[in-house]
């Protein structure tokens, strides 16, 4: 029942982003994980994975761009979880206890958000560009915005190791195990494929990542 209020929580803290509303409920669902947290830590093992239990969450990637499917691995790596894809169906699925998914999922709707408005932008100052001229500046402006997520989760967690976050506690023990009781297997795609742009380098430093996950 807490779970699913702070699920709620965080996604009316999505859906109003940037209002007095949204900055309101994802300080309360922050604050509920918290103490969620909290109750765990003093429960024996498995009480523990009983009340948190693992899940597989199913999720609209926004579209079927590859560096929609990169971000959610990311994400999902930072909070424990495993990620899984079909980018041409624009889908993915997250894997882990109940509560880092939660975090996970609304982390990603931010991040992919905020980076797809970015996109748009960019996309108008290439306007003179050809087409595939213009699709291959894009992709590399937004893989270069989610390498630099990727940099900053890393910095977050090396200076922040005992922080008391979802994101940075240890969830993930058992997940493959419990997995694999499901029948479910993953496979690894190649590298996703881009060269290296500056401005989406700054970009991805300048999107919301500490304020979507520290109250």
């Amino acid at each position: 029942m807490r779970l699913n209020r702070i699920r709620k929580l965080f996604a009316l803290a999505a859906d109003q982003e940037g209002t007095p509303e949204g900055d309101a409920a994802a300080r309360v669902a922050r604050r509920l994980l918290h103490d969620h947290d909290e109750r765990l830590s003093a429960l024996p093992p498995d009480q523990r994975a009983e009340a948190d239990p693992f899940q597989r969450r199913a999720l609209l990637l926004g579209g079927s761009e590859q560096w929609r499917c990169r971000l959610l691995g990311i994400v999902a790596r930072h909070c424990e979880c495993v990620a899984s894809w079909r980018s041409a169906l624009g889908r993915g699925s997250l894997y882990g206890r109940e509560s880092s998914v939660e975090v996970a999922e609304y982390l990603y709707v931010l991040l992919s958000r905020d980076l797809t408005r970015s996109r748009a932008m960019r996309r108008m100052q290439l306007a003179d560009c050809s087409p595939s001229t213009r699709a291959a500046a894009l992709n590399d402006f937004c893989q270069s915005a989610v390498l630099a997520v990727e940099v900053r989760c890393a910095e977050l967690r090396a200076e922040e190791p005992q922080a008391c976050t979802a994101l940075v506690r240890t969830r993930s023990r058992g997940l493959w195990n419990w997995m694999q009781d499901q029948g479910m297997g993953l496979k690894k795609e190649p590298p996703f494929s881009y060269s290296f742009d500056a401005e989406g380098w700054r970009e991805g430093h300048r999107l919301k990542l500490l304020e979507g996950i520290r109250g």
